[in-house]
Order: C-alpha cells, then structure tokens, then sequence
C-alpha cells in the first residue's frame, strides 16, 4: 500500500508550485542498490521538484516490485523516501506433488518470478496456485488442492512451501453421445482414448478423465464421420458435469450427422510435369465411392511422394471438395509442383563420436543430385538402422537466393554404443554367472565393431574376441575376424555327462545384396575334444567310439540375412530373416552339415510404438554325410527355456538318450531337427516412462526338438517329426534394460505338458555391474 507522510501532504497542499530541494535520501534499502534506486526516482539535490514528480518517482518504486510500503517527507530542505521493503526468497520447498514432476513445477516457477533469490510478491503465488489447480483439473483431478505457506526467515527473507494434494483421478461413469442416427454408441466410441468406469483393470486409465483426451476423442469422431462421407458432420456441444464429491464425471457430446456424400466426379488441376497416367495410379478412389477423408489424404501423400521422387520435392497438392444438392461431391486435386529440387549440400550435426564418414556412406541421397523423396527416406532409414543414434531427423533447407536449390541437414541424436562391464549374478538355466566384457559398436566412430568377453557360470566358459568392419571396401563389402575359446561341463545339469573344449578362429566376408539384405561368406578352423563322463548314455559313447575324441574341423559358411529392424535392443518395427548352412568341409575329422533359418517381425498395432504384434520363428537341420553318419551330438539342437519355449526347464524337450542300465535317470538327448515358434503382444505399462528400455509381453511360445537316427536299444526315441510333440506354453514376460544389467522375468504355464516334461513356471536372469 502506497503511504505518504501527513507532512508531505500538508506541504503539498498549500505549495503547489515548484519547490528545489538541497538533498535526496533513500532510508531501508536492503536489496536493492541505492544506484538503482536513484535512478528510479529521477531526480537528484539541488533539483526543483512539485508534488507530481514526487508521486511519480514514488509509483516508479512501487513498480520495481521490491517495495511494500513508502513514506516520503521533507526534513531540513532534505527529500527523504522512506522504504520497506518485500522479503526476498529464501526458501522454496514443493510437497505432494507426484503427477508433475518437480523439475517441471520449478522450471514454470522459475518464469513467473518465483525463485530462491527474487522478490517475493503475494500476487504471483496467487496467480501460481489458480494455474496449478486448472493443471490439475485438466488431469481430472478436480478434488485437487495446492495450499501455500509462508514463513519468516533471517535478514528479511521469506521461506515458502508448496503444498499440493493432488487428489484421485475422477472416473468417467457414462460418456453418452446425443443425435447420432446411423451409428451406435460402441461404434462410434470403439477408437476413443476414454472410456467408462467398468470392470478393474490395472493396466488401464482409459477411464481416468482429462481433458486433453476428450478433446482427442472428439477429433476421433469427427474424423470417423467425415471418413464414412459425412461432410456435413458437426460437434454442437461438448459437456463436462461432475458429482458432487468431484470423483464422477459424465459427459455427454452433442452432434448433428447429416447424411453422407458419394464422389460424383474426380478431377485434377495445375501443371503436371509428370505424366497423368502416374498420377491417376495414386488415385484409389473412383465414381460413386463413398468420400473418405483418410482416403483423400492417402491421394495427396502418394501424389506428393512421386512427384517428390522426380525431384519435385516442395510439391504443393490440395483438394477442393465441391458440395452438390443430392448429396454428391466432385473432388478437385489441385497440383503446384514449383521447381525441380537439387541438393547443394548435405550436412551433419549432433555426431559429437560418429565420424561424418560413416554417416556419409549411408546416405543415398548424395550432393549435387537432384532431390528425391524416396532417397532422402531411405538415406534416413539407413541411418537408423545402424544403432548408433536414437533419433535421426533429415531436414531440407531452402538456399538463399535460389528456387531450385536446398541444403540438407542431417541431425542425429548419438546414443550409448560400448559398454564395459563386470558381471555377477544367477540365472535359472546357468546358476551362478561372472563375467567381464568390452564391447564398442562404434570403435572410435569409425562404425567397426569391436569386442571381447569373458564369462563363467556353473557348467560352462566363453572367451571370445570378434572384429568386424562393415565397410571394408567402399562399395560396403565388410569384413569379421573372431577368435573363441569355450569349454562345458554337463555333469550337473539337464544335458547329460561329458566335457567339451572348444577352440577356434574365423574369417568372414559380407556383400551387399540390396539395402536391406547380405551374402556372408565365412571360414572357421576348430579343435573340439570330448572327455567323456563317469556315466555317458549310449548315444554319446557309441559316437566316441566310432569318430574318437578329439576333432580338427574346417567349418565353412554362408549366410544370407535380410534386415530392417528399427529401435535397437527392443525393436519396434521392421523385421529380420537370417539363413545359415554350416558345413564341415572333408578335409576335417567330421563331416556334417546343418541349415538353420531364424525370422521375425513386428506390427505396430497403434502407430506410437507402444502396442505391437511380433512373431518369430526359427527352424533347423542338421545332418552327416561322407563318413559320419549323423550329426556330432555336441552339435545337437535344444528346446525348452527362456530362449525358446518358456514353461519348461532348459534344454529339457525332446528325444532322450538311454543307458544300459534301466534305473539311471534319462536326459534331453537333443536332435538335429528344430521347431519353435512365439507370438508376443508387446503393451505399456501405465506407470513405466522408459518405454524404449522396458518391455512387457503376453506370449505364447511353441516347439521341440526331433532326430531321424535313434539307437536301435533306445526305445523311448522315435524318428522323424510328430507334431503333436510340439509343446505349448502361454505366459508374460517383463524385461528392464538397465545401464547397469539385463533383468528378464517370466511367468508361464505350459500348456500340454506330458509325463517326464520338467517344467518351470517361473524363470529370470538378473545381474549387477559393479
């Protein structure tokens, strides 16, 4: 409140003329400079001065903000502003606050004024709790409420509390839509974001009301009439209307349908530098169609995108509907390509570890070429699928001064390529696991890859350093060198009694095929030796004694995969085939060969990479040929577990080998035919951020092992492929991509379990960095 001396009044009022005064003083300040505050008054000794002035320079206090209070009188031809001033902060707390994160909350505090250090004004925390409530209400948190406290602090600061009840989520009990004829509410509603209060869900707030989803909801159903053709379409009125202790809402959406419209002519209009025959083919819709406004913006994409693939890249397409009397429409396309487009230059940023280089040989669009849609989206998927950035953003640039000419910039956002490592931990199917690893994706941004591990766990050891260089040539041919050593011991777990050593080196080649796809050509020399145990099953001991212990193999391969999987670690989109033939070349101690497929693929089910629909499968043949007779059963293949079918115990499925005698316990002997197969519905979890690090997952998993040799005195083997083996399993998975270590859990049932299966319905991996 502004005071001014009684004094000063009376001097005032019987001297209204100019009057010099010989000094100025300013008593209280604490805050603010006494410099400043001189300044803000205007005026200084020996100045005249009349009662406007002085009023003047007393508002001009005020307004700075940092004064409660001002007296202003003349004492010995002296002017004397007398000033309290406002508390500065000292002190700013919040509480309570769970659905905004503090960060937020201080970031907005910060732009009204209101930080440790400014001045504190009463009507700016007002001003901050109305906007805090109209947040919370947006959230439907009407029962929400944000009380502020105040307290005195030392040397004229304040200290204040932010104390926030954010309430309970109203519930929608009943979402009613008023004057719709054709369509019925579940129609209608089917693709909303809300929905009514129903039976409990915890993975679910559809009906959890905000407003921000029922204006999305309402953009749905205008969306869903004008695609069926009711251009007449209209939201009359929305209405929100609350219980009385704020917890129910019930909305009611007033619309007026009209009727729909068929197309009754198509036409196009503007210049076509293109021929017309390539345009029509965009053109789905057709005479007597039904309008769709999905439909129309699918034509303008594809119209947009040839055009954009002939260089026309700023093509400018519009549509103008023409409304006739009986419901019909004639759509006009309306095509402005403007100039041929080329790129001038291509420029990268955000690539603070990635040379440029390895961005630049992605890239399909090149400098000085012309400008085309489909390679500057190829040249982005590229980008993208080499796993070093998590976003990749291509902008085109218009140069100045120019019409026909853009600079493309490329801007990456780099992400965690290499790890190092040092493990402990326990897993269900390997006991106790230590390990140390260096692995870097990107070795000192040349895009190579490098890495070298070490592991243990309770039956086995892996050591193993690979090198691989994607670009050994220019034209994108790579090269791989590895080096491994591993060793196994079976005794105590599900596979039966023997160790293994192996130990090798291997080259390998890689030519690309197309974009997506690669030819690899690789050459593996290995020692494998068997040390039999004190109990090995007829199976192992016959194949020791006819092929001996230790072998010196040339493995020789070829690969072709096919790859356009999006996202890293947890994918979100694309798919991957890979076929491998393996084949122990003669001129080795084993002859066999083996033939193995591995695929899979995602489905976006709501375009936010949110819900998806994966499948994959894997398929494999082993056999021998030459001298062997079979395939080497180290080299068998294996069912059962978190890698292939969950539910039963690892590497537990399928034929099991025999023993003399009758009474020892049998185990998964493995075979040299695989089958397994999984679908997953992949969805958010309400409370989880981190989407692109954790994963939740319905699946259903399915398969086995089979042989086509069986040992004539083993009489629970049986040859060939029996579908009706296949076992089936359903449960869920929750997987957590920590900077640290991977944690996996699953929980499944199996489905068609046979006597003698060994089963678990609950597997996990975990492990710490340290």
């Amino acid at each position: 409140m502004k005071v001014v001396s009684a004094v000063f009044l009376a001097l005032i009022s019987v001297q209204s003329f100019a009057k010099n005064v010989e000094d100025v003083r300013i008593d209280g300040l604490v805050q603010m400079p006494s410099s400043r505050a001189f300044d803000v008054i205007g005026f200084d000794k020996n100045e005249s001065y009349d009662s406007g002035k002085v009023y003047q320079a007393i508002n001009s206090l005020f307004n700075t903000g940092y004064f409660s209070d001002i007296d202003v009188y003349e004492e010995n031809d002296v002017l004397v502003f007398d000033v309290a001033e406002r508390p500065s902060i000292g002190n700013l707390t919040i509480e309570g606050n769970e659905l905004i994160k503090t960060e937020d909350l201080q970031r907005g505090l910060k732009l009204s004024g209101l930080e440790i250090g400014e001045i504190y004004q009463p009507e700016t925390l007002n001003q901050i709790v109305q906007e805090l409530q109209r947040q919370y209400y947006a959230l439907g948190r009407y029962s929400a409420k944000v009380d502020i406290e105040v307290e005195d602090m030392p040397r004229n600061r304040a200290g204040i509390v932010i104390k926030i009840d954010e309430g309970d989520t109203a519930k929608i009990v009943h979402i009613n839509i008023v004057g719709n004829k054709d369509f019925d509410e579940e129609t209608l509603t089917k693709d909303f974001e809300s929905s009514e209060t129903g039976s409990w869900n915890p993975f679910s707030s559809a009906d959890e009301y905000a407003k921000g989803k029922i204006d999305g909801d309402i953009n749905t159903l205008k969306s869903f009439y004008l695609d069926h053709g009711y251009l007449d379409f209209n939201v009359v009125s929305s209405q929100v209307s609350l219980s009385a202790d704020k917890r129910d809402v019930y909305i009611v959406i007033n619309v007026e349908e009209g009727k729909p419209y068929n197309i009754n002519n198509i036409a196009l209009s503007g210049s076509l530098p293109i021929a017309e025959d390539s345009v029509w083919k965009q053109i789905s819709q057709k005479k007597g169609d039904v309008f769709s406004r999905s439909e129309v913006t699918k034509v303008i994409e594809g119209i947009s995108t040839v055009l954009g693939d002939e260089g026309y890249l700023f093509t400018n397409v519009n549509v103008i509907p023409e409304k006739l009397d009986n419901h019909t429409v004639n759509l006009s396309y309306q095509i402005a390509p403007g100039p041929k487009v080329y790129v001038r230059r291509i420029t990268f940023s955000g690539n603070s570890e990635t040379q440029d280089e390895v961005l630049r040989r992605e890239m399909t669009q090149f400098e000085g070429a012309l400008a085309t849609h489909s390679k500057i989206q190829a040249s982005k998927r590229r980008l993208e699928r080499l796993g070093f950035f998590s976003s990749v953003d291509l902008r085109t640039r218009p140069v100045s001064g120019t019409s026909d000419q853009v600079d493309l910039d490329v801007v990456v956002q780099e992400q965690a390529s290499g790890s190092i490592q040092a493990s402990i931990g326990y897993s269900q199917e390997d006991g106790t696991v230590l390990g140390f690893g260096i692995s870097k994706r990107n070795f000192l941004g040349t895009g190579n890859k490098l890495s070298f591990s070490a592991s243990r766990t309770d039956s086995t050891q892996d050591y193993s350093i690979n090198y691989d260089n994607p670009y050994f040539t220019v034209d994108g041919v790579s090269r791989g060198f590895q080096v491994f050593y591993q060793t196994s011991d079976h005794a105590d777990d599900d596979v039966e009694d023997y160790d293994l050593d192996e130990i090798g080196v291997g080259v390998n080649y890689g030519y690309p095929i197309s974009d997506t796809q690669r030819l690899s050509f690789g050459m593996t020399i290995k020692e494998s030796t068997v040390k039999l145990g004190y109990d090995p099953s007829n199976e192992t001991e016959d194949y020791v004694d006819t092929h001996g212990d230790n072998y010196d193999d040339v493995i020789a391969s070829l690969t072709w995969s096919d790859s356009d999987l999006i996202g890293g670690v947890l994918p979100t989109n694309g798919y991957s085939t890979r076929a491998t033939l393996e084949v122990a070349l003669p001129v080795g101690d084993q002859q066999y060969a083996k033939l193995g497929v591995t695929s899979q693929k995602y489905w976006n089910l709501n375009g936010s990479d949110l819900w998806l629909f994966r499948l994959k499968g894997r398929l494999g043949y082993g056999t021998g040929y030459g001298d062997s007779d079979s395939l080497p059963f180290f080299e068998n293949y294996y069912a059962g577990g978190a890698y292939s079918v969950r539910g039963y115990s690892a590497s537990s499925l399928g034929p099991q080998n025999s023993y003399d005698d009758a009474d020892t316990d049998t185990s998964a002997l493995g075979g040299n035919i695989l089958m397994t197969g999984t679908a997953e519905l992949i969805f958010p979890l309400p409370m989880v951020e981190d989407h692109k690090s954790v994963r939740t997952t319905v699946f259903l998993d399915g398969g086995n092992v089979f042989t086509d040799s069986c040992l004539s005195a083993n009489t629970e083997c049986n040859e060939g492929v029996d579908l009706s083996e296949i076992r089936y399993s359903l449960g869920v998975s929750w997987t957590w991509i920590t900077p640290i270590a991977p944690l996996s859990f699953n929980f499944a049932r199996p489905l068609n379990a046979k006597d003698g299966d060994s089963t678990d319905f609950f597997q996990f991996q975990l492990g710490t960095t340290f």
